[in-house]
């Protein structure tokens, strides 16, 4: 799905505006493995991904730890520098071959100032994050490790079916083995379970 097509699914944009909203976005093509934004620079872009995976994750005693991922019809960005303009403690890294569309600080809030479409848009998207964000929090400070699984199953089953196992035990907080025992003791997944009993 294309930025725009995606945008419609969020707010209807006129027609006449079309053209320059998607003109501000860069198509940018990568390999995986591909590291896009490091940490300890600021993060100049956001990413919308039209196709593949990504992570944001940091660098512990030696040991990469994954924060966030993302796949198909999601925005990344390691948020904080991006939007406060400081440097960033993430790496952004492409898991797959991947097919971006770009947008620096500067065009982002062009967009917004100009069109009150995009600036809610924007709001909407916020919403959308805070919500993920607290339900990732709510899941790694209350939930067992075999719920946290299950969530991201059901919330994200792209990533369990697409992202490195090691990337997976690391988002989860846990180790590679339990990670294997965990998925072979869950051989079924119903997406209509309760993920917070």
């Amino acid at each position: 799905m294309s930025i725009i097509e995606y945008i419609n699914t969020i707010v209807k944009l006129p027609e006449e505006i079309q053209e320059e909203v998607a003109a501000s976005f860069k198509l940018e093509k990568y390999s995986k493995r591909v590291v896009l934004e490091h940490a300890g620079v600021i993060c100049n872009k956001l990413y919308y991904i039209e196709k593949g995976l990504a992570r944001l994750f940091y660098e512990k005693d030696g040991k990469e730890i994954t924060g966030w991922f993302a796949s198909e019809k999601h925005f990344i960005s390691c948020n904080d520098s991006f939007f406060q303009r400081v440097p960033s403690h993430l790496n952004l890294e492409l898991l797959e071959d991947s097919v971006l569309y770009s947008i620096d600080f500067d065009g982002l809030n062009r967009l917004f100032d100009k069109f009150k479409e995009m600036e809610r848009f924007g709001r909407l998207l916020t919403y959308n994050l805070l919500s993920e964000l607290s339900e990732r929090i709510y899941s790694t400070l209350f939930q067992a490790a075999e719920k946290r699984y299950q969530l991201l199953v059901v919330r994200y089953p792209e990533v369990a079916l697409r992202a490195p196992l090691g990337d997976i035990a690391s988002y989860l907080g846990i180790s590679q083995e339990t990670l294997s025992r965990i998925r072979s003791q869950q051989t079924t997944k119903s997406k209509g379970t309760s993920v917070y009993k």
